[in-house]
């Protein structure tokens, strides 16, 4: 069955490069490349409000560190401030870029047939690819063998999104749909890796299955209540319209709460799996009733700084546009009326029921199976690995 499921999730991988590379072919040929400003034009700019409107180019001299134009030094006029809503980037020597390189632009764009260069914004890769490090590495220090498989279950979540989840859904599968499905593959590689072949991670993933199970039909349910069509945002109105992609928003929509939802519900699953783990492996002829209050005493600890977690991870992503309303003097009636905030609301509180049925769900789970058949800490025998698809 190993066998089965690594060629299985070759076959996703081959087929989401198949996708990517005919939804390249369809764009035009464009490149990013890093430079290096070695000369920019100071700016002195008045501190008035009509300074602050008005557009600013710069003339900068850049020299390109990777591409086919690598090497070679550019004079680029640059957008340094477009303005109240536009850019705000003012480049001193010294500074590393991102360049856009448009390798066959029009002639209305470039009569000779140069590329078509522009900077496109600041290099921030080192800075980010030093902090992901720095929590591999602490991940390592303080967990051990379980910091180190944490990262490999991080890793193939990345993976599955990017290569599997991305690429379905831009070929027009229903992205709700795929979205179950890709929540519960991670479900159940993410706790295997974490938690073994035990009761504990088979208690926590069908807690967490049940957990999403649930978010995923609130949703929906509330969705067609409140007629939410998943295109409030600019990103989605760009899919749409500027792509011209084929895809369901209302189903993208309800495909984000599920996937924002999903770590949350692990995080409770696991945790309540394991205090029941450890309630058996210290009192070992404790009942089901034992083990069953003791996962939901856990579980009622964990409830509201989790439930917390997500409505102040929602909240903080949509702060500006709350300050907004405040700012303005919006009726509350209106505000929470809009669509772009009853997505947010649903988002948070669908997500939030989810995860606190997912505190029952796997103290039940839990509770029957050490029960019945396990002792604490011990692997599952094989005909429990047979009936999961081991």
């Amino acid at each position: 069955m190993k066998k089965t499921m690594l060629i299985a999730v070759c076959f996703l991988l081959l087929l989401a490069g198949i996708g990517r590379a005919e939804l390249s072919n369809e764009l035009p040929r464009v490149n990013y490349e890093r430079a290096k400003v070695i000369e920019a034009e100071k700016l002195n700019l008045n501190k008035t409000v009509d300074a602050a409107l008005q557009e600013t180019s710069q003339r900068t001299k850049v020299l390109v560190q990777s591409g086919r134009l690598k090497g070679k030094t550019l004079f680029l006029e640059h957008i340094a401030s477009g303005g109240m809503m536009g850019a705000n980037m003012r480049l001193t020597a010294g500074d590393r870029v991102l360049l856009y390189v448009e390798e066959n632009p029009t002639k209305a764009e470039s009569p000779d047939g140069a590329p078509l260069v522009q900077i496109d914004d600041y290099l921030r890769d080192t800075p980010l690819l030093w902090l992901t490090l720095s929590y591999g590495i602490l991940l390592l220090i303080i967990g051990g063998k379980k910091g180190f498989n944490s990262l490999i279950s991080l890793a193939l979540t990345i993976l599955t999104i990017f290569f599997v989840l991305f690429p379905l859904i831009l070929w027009g599968f229903n992205p709700l749909l795929v979205s179950i499905v890709i929540s519960g593959i991670i479900s159940l590689l993410v706790l295997r890796i974490v938690g073994g072949r035990t009761v504990k991670a088979l208690s926590a993933a069908v807690g967490t299955l049940i957990g999403v199970a649930i978010a995923g039909l609130l949703v929906i349910l509330v969705g067609k209540i409140i007629h939410l069509s998943g295109l409030s945002s600019e990103e989605s109105k760009m899919l749409m319209y500027s792509l011209n992609l084929k895809i369901d928003f209302q189903g993208l929509l309800f495909s984000g709460i599920l996937i924002g939802a999903l770590g949350a519900m692990m995080d409770v699953g696991m945790s309540i799996a394991s205090a029941t783990e450890e309630v058996r492996k210290h009192h070992p002829n404790a009942t089901f009733t034992n083990l069953f209050n003791a996962g939901m005493n856990v579980g009622r600890d964990i409830m509201g700084t989790m439930s917390n977690t997500l409505i102040l991870a929602y909240t903080g992503s949509a702060l500006p546009l709350l300050l907004l309303f405040i700012a303005g003097n919006m009726p509350f009636a209106k505000v929470v009326n809009m669509e772009l905030v009853a997505e947010e609301i649903a988002r948070a509180l669908a997500g939030s029921i989810g995860l606190v049925l997912c505190i029952p769900a796997t103290a039940l789970v839990s509770a029957a199976l050490y029960t019945r058949h396990q002792r604490a800490g011990s692997p599952l025998p094989e005909g429990w690995l047979r009936r999961i698809g081991k």
